[in-house]
């Protein structure tokens, strides 16, 4: 080897090392930790919910054609014979909106009651946490940030089946649903996660709010039919669903149901009130259920 290629070796080498990082100290990485809690937690989500993204993307693509094929196609030819094209739109049009909302809630409902108990009781990923400067407020961030990834994907995987069938007439302001179902979710979510995160011993308190609370909601919210067509007493229990809210604005950007100004702006409020005070709750729940 020549000098003049051992010369440019050895530049070579101390460039390298000059080049390397100074290894953080402990008070630097506790700093780092501290600064990026949340983003860190929902990393460990993320982690976690790889074991199940199978489950995730077949639900995801399944669930739409199966109820495409049975409410929107099957049901929806027998109602637009029966009633003569009451609804001003074909049945599909109608319910498709209804179908992707109503599939974001379910995702709501499972990611914010038996995985919240997890961390605290049955796994004790909290627990673990809390010998790191990630502080209780972190992990529900982190949490809510992971689950509303996954509030993502679902919608869109279902927004492009909706519209690859011909469900979505207004494809442009359409795209809409997507953050509409994100938003739907999240307002159910964040309410159950504060919730979820009070209970010590699970009893069966979930599987009561999936019969009493999530499937009447599905079922009194103007997702299969319009609400006027109930009797006037039974209403008020579309009005406080969320869901309802979330249907009147994804109806009015996939089939220009007429929907005011006003009223849009209730809707878009409801909900953002529902995330606030749910995120405030929980916030205060992880606090009190991990400090003390």
């Amino acid at each position: 080897m020549t000098e003049h290629a051992i010369d440019a070796r050895v530049d070579d080498a101390a460039e390298r090392v000059t080049s390397l990082r100074v290894p953080m100290t402990h008070d630097e990485m506790a700093a780092e930790v501290a600064r990026r809690g949340s983003y860190f937690t929902m990393e460990t989500w993320l982690l976690q919910a790889k074991a199940y993204v199978g489950s995730i993307l077949g639900v995801g693509i399944l669930s739409p054609l199966l109820y495409l094929m049975a409410m929107g196609v099957g049901l929806g030819v027998v109602v637009d014979r029966a009633s003569g094209n009451s609804l001003g739109v074909p049945y599909l049009h109608f319910v498709a909106p209804a179908l992707l909302l109503s599939t974001a809630l379910q995702a709501a409902t499972e990611e914010n009651t038996f995985s919240i108990m997890a961390g605290f009781k049955w796994r004790e990923t909290y627990f673990g946490a809390q010998v790191t400067p990630i502080t209780p407020e972190q992990l529900a961030g982190g949490h809510v940030m992971g689950v509303s990834l996954r509030y993502l994907v679902t919608c869109t995987i279902y927004w492009m089946i909706l519209a690859a069938f011909g469900a979505i007439p207004n494809p442009l302001t359409g795209l809409l649903l997507i953050p509409i179902g994100v938003l739907c979710a999240s307002s159910v979510g964040l309410p159950i996660m504060a919730w979820s995160s009070t209970i010590t011993v699970e009893k069966g308190q979930f599987a009561l709010l999936n019969r009493f609370v999530i499937m009447p909601m599905m079922l009194f919210a103007g997702t299969y039919f319009p609400l006027e067509t109930l009797p006037i007493f039974l209403q008020p229990l579309g009005w406080v669903s969320p869901l309802w809210h979330a249907v009147e604005l994804g109806r009015a950007v996939t089939i220009d149901a007429p929907l005011s100004l006003l009223m849009a702006v209730v809707h878009i409020g409801y909900m953002v009130a529902l995330c606030i005070g749910g995120w405030f709750l929980a916030r205060r729940h992880y606090r009190r259920r991990l400090v003390g």
